[in-house]
């Protein structure tokens, strides 16, 4: 099923989320306007534009979550750093739905009037609701994770502080996922793959302190931001292993963290692997080699099932295309079983997302399918497409 016309990053999440049947995602159109779109399988999607404007960057896709009271909020902002966004100015805007579960009217667009200093900007929001707080992280105005969180509609959100840091030249890469309740899960890289040697790192948000997956407490709120080298090791950088980067991480049923990220050699071959903590240390086992890179984008990306992070889907080179494909273990990554969801007789397949909140419902992906066109980040001939089964 074809939704519209555009592309969204790896890093805004999230891209994609499901209440009772429907499902909700947003994106960035090919003339740089914001819009969202809800369906219920085998029946026509509903679209609404949200904003107009924003910048035809692939960085500015919206992130969607559900307030307590099921209304949705949309937070979007410009790709923001020492370049862009060029001829505006930085914010982070939000929408919240007049209606719970539903598109079709929004409020008045607010904007989140905090940051750190640094002047770069807003990029990639995540937001998460846990119990009464509405959490949002974002990459803020000096290149590292942010946050705050607001417990009203108000508007009043917190004076924002950084998480985590690496050095002032580079710009730690996050993953995040809550339980709903007390905790927030965190995956950072130290920096860009291309401009640093980058490990993989861990960190759990739990009354107001940070700990490792063994529960050793790492920090509390008053000594933030911690440098990277002191949160919990996933994966230590390697000339043999690689550059690490994050794509996803996800809980299982007992709230234990899964990840899948990937590792680069040489600057041009990245492969799939998954972690998990088993109890002493994290363990990391391949998933696959995720092929040749294209021109406008290096790794196809993947995503945890944040219903059963037994499976994996991951869009890796196959021939000419990227295609998207289902990667499924019983035993922790021992061994794999896979199928393959994509035709690549429609060109490429990238970065996919699976809608949270799919339990009890069919299984679906929402993805980004494009041809030769795309050639960057700020031209891309793409489209969102989402497919069941």
């Amino acid at each position: 099923m074809e939704l519209g016309a555009g592309a969204w990053s790896y890093f805004g999440d999230p891209r994609a989320i499901h209440h009772d049947g429907r499902t909700f995602t947003g994106w960035i159109s090919t003339t740089g306007n914001v819009w969202v779109a809800s369906w219920i399988p085998g029946r026509k999607p509903r679209k609404n534009l949200i904003y107009r404007g924003l910048g035809v960057d692939d960085h500015n896709n919206p992130s969607l979550v559900f307030r307590r009271d099921g209304h949705i909020v949309v937070f979007f902002s410009p790709h923001s750093g020492h370049i862009f966004p060029k001829d505006q100015v930085s914010r982070m805007r939000y929408r919240t739905s007049l209606h719970p579960y539903s598109i079709a009217e929004f409020g008045r667009v607010h904007t989140v009037d905090t940051n750190v200093p640094g002047g770069l900007g807003y990029t990639y929001p995540n937001p998460i609701q846990q119990r009464d707080k509405l959490w949002l992280f974002w990459r803020g105005g000096s290149w590292n994770p942010t946050f705050s969180y607001t417990r009203n509609r108000r508007d009043d959100w917190v004076p924002a502080r950084e998480l985590v840091h690496f050095r002032d030249d580079q710009r730690p890469y996050a993953k995040y996922c809550g339980d709903g309740r007390n905790r927030i899960h965190c995956v950072f890289s130290d920096a860009h793959p291309s401009s640093w040697k980058t490990s993989l790192r861990y960190a759990r948000y739990e009354n107001s302190a940070l700990y490792a997956a063994s529960g050793r407490r790492l920090g509390t709120f008053a000594a933030l931001p911690l440098h990277t080298s002191k949160l919990d090791t996933i994966y230590r950088y390697s000339d043999r292993g690689g550059r690490a980067w994050p794509h996803d991480v996800a809980l299982d049923r007992e709230g234990r963290p899964y990840v899948v990220y990937t590792r680069r050699l040489g600057g041009t071959r990245d492969t799939f692997y998954y972690a998990y903590f088993n109890g002493t240390r994290w363990v990391s086992r391949k998933i696959v080699e995720a092929g040749r890179m294209r021109q406008s984008f290096t790794s196809g990306g993947a995503t945890l099932d944040h219903e059963d992070p037994r499976v994996v889907y991951v869009s890796r080179r196959v021939g000419t295309w990227h295609q998207v494909e289902l990667w499924y273990t019983a035993d922790r990554g021992r061994t794999w079983s896979s199928r393959r969801l994509t035709d690549a007789a429609d060109g490429y397949s990238i970065r996919p997302v699976s809608p949270r909140g799919l339990r009890g419902a069919r299984n679906q992906i929402v993805f980004v399918r494009g041809d030769e066109r795309t050639v960057g980040f700020t031209d891309y001939r793409s489209r969102i497409h989402a497919v069941e089964f």
